[in-house]
């Protein structure tokens, strides 16, 4: 029987998940009598296309070595508790892929920092639930930060992941939109560039907004992503509020900021429907 050596770590703090795997003893698929291997994974639930990964192929083999890492960022405690790391071992072949076996790892196992190693077996193909939460939209990973002698308020679009997908091929062209209100400016929305085709962009902007550290308090920040769209209306992803009325983490960042001039905080935050 296939086996399949794994070493994960879960990060509380920093909310990611990290996956390093080795695979032995592989069936052969192919006439030669061997197979030519590599590992598709995914997060359960929630949409596959958003938490895809996939290792390189190694040809000729039935003991692979892949040595790769690979993180998944965002990942929080809810998350460990709900989700499960599925692990599909595939023969890549000219016309398609065959499928060789999967193993599943709920990520409940892990603990905090932790390295844990997991020697599974594979197994044959296992049902999946095919229903997603409509409340599932995503994460985006925000930076503040307020500097007290420019009366400059910093917001840092780092990224997305788990985005969901609006587009005919599954996939989105996300950008962020950042508001402050009541406005007082132009200058007080601002927008990152578009990404395309992708459900995890990267889009590392900085936006500067001229705020009174006194008006902090009355002020409201937005972030929203949106789905861009070619000669119609723009889909609606999900946003995030801060302000001091806000709720959860979004409030807290924002209290932090406006409490400590000059110090950044980047925190993960789900996307939700806002108005």
């Amino acid at each position: 029987m296939s086996s399949f050596d794994n070493k994960l770590t879960f990060c509380v703090i920093d909310k990611y998940l990290k996956h390093s795997l080795v695979q032995k003893n592989l069936r052969a698929k192919d006439k030669n009598g061997f197979s030519d291997p590599y590992v598709k994974m995914y997060l359960l639930p929630g949409p596959r296309k958003a938490t895809k990964l996939n290792t390189k192929t190694i040809p000729r083999t039935l003991n692979p070595e892949w040595n790769e890492t690979f993180t998944y960022y965002g990942i929080s405690e809810e998350d460990r508790q709900k989700k499960t790391l599925r692990m599909l071992v595939m023969d890549r072949d000219s016309i398609g892929s065959d499928f060789l076996g999967e193993c599943r790892v709920p990520l409940k196992k892990l603990c905090s920092g932790i390295e844990k190693n997991f020697n599974l077996y594979l197994d044959h193909a296992m049902p999946v639930e095919k229903v997603v939460s409509s409340s599932e939209r995503g994460k985006i990973l925000i930076g503040l930060t307020y500097n007290a002698q420019q009366s400059l308020l910093y917001v840092s679009i780092r990224k997305c992941v788990e985005l969901i997908g609006l587009d005919p091929s599954g996939f989105s062209d996300p950008y962020v939109k950042v508001t402050i209100t009541p406005m007082t400016a132009r200058t007080q929305r601002q927008k990152t560039a578009t990404k395309k085709r992708t459900l995890n962009p990267e889009f590392n902007e900085t936006f500067a907004f001229s705020i009174p550290l006194t008006e902090l308090p009355t002020k409201t920040l937005k972030a929203e992503v949106f789905d861009y769209d070619v000669a119609k209306h723009d889909d609606y992803i999900g946003g995030v509020v801060f302000s001091a009325s806000a709720k959860g983490e979004s409030q807290r960042q924002w209290l932090y900021c406006m409490q400590n001039p000059g110090s950044l905080t980047e925190v993960w935050h789900k996307l939700a429907l806002v108005t």
